[in-house]
């Protein structure tokens, strides 16, 4: 009687789920392949830190010599012991009434023109205020304050305008924003 459950089929079962040590086809043991294992053996190298080829750190309080800067940033210390003054930073949008009534000009939610940057500098003269606008900041600094601003959006800092409001010590920098497909209608 040849049955799917004789004692032959039980124990040709029990090797194929309980396979031996010493068998090949096993899935653990050194036959077992993992991605460290893939490809060809490289030696591990030890970088050489002999005093030759290791830089000397840095004198003083600096943490990182000049030349990890990054292109373009500053080297000048950023702790200042004055008071950051209060900002908004607003996008513009230029419409017409093309664009209001008609919905001509294309302009959407998201299409801004300007970024408008109002500094409130209480007891400050606008003669006083030292301002400097690049695309990416704005450093505005007076014997009290030091705002040093990253703009949100690249400006194009040449066609800036500056106004200082008088009677609310406020300064409003209007900075057309920087846009790369300004040549399409």
């Amino acid at each position: 009687m040849g049955g799917m459950f004789d004692l032959k089929a039980i124990s040709n079962l029990e090797e194929m789920l309980n396979p031996k040590e010493e068998d090949s086809d096993s899935d653990c043991g050194e036959g077992f392949l993992n991605p460290g294992q893939i490809g060809a053996k490289r030696e591990h190298k030890i970088p050489d830190v002999t005093p030759s080829t290791v830089r000397k750190a840095p004198t003083g309080k600096d943490i990182w010599d000049g030349e990890f800067l990054p292109e373009g940033a500053p080297a000048t210390d950023h702790e200042d012991s004055r008071a950051q003054p209060e900002y908004e930073v607003k996008f513009k949008q230029n419409v017409g009434t093309e664009d209001v009534f008609l919905g001509m000009g294309g302009k959407t939610e998201a299409s801004n023109d300007e970024l408008v940057v109002v500094v409130n500098l209480p007891g400050a003269k606008g003669a006083d205020i030292d301002l400097n606008v690049t695309d990416e900041k704005v450093d505005c600094m007076t014997s009290v304050y030091a705002l040093r601003l990253h703009l949100p959006k690249p400006v194009v800092s040449a066609q800036g305008s500056a106004q200082w409001i008088t009677d609310k010590s406020q300064l409003r920098l209007t900075l057309p924003l920087k846009r790369e497909f300004d040549f399409m209608p």
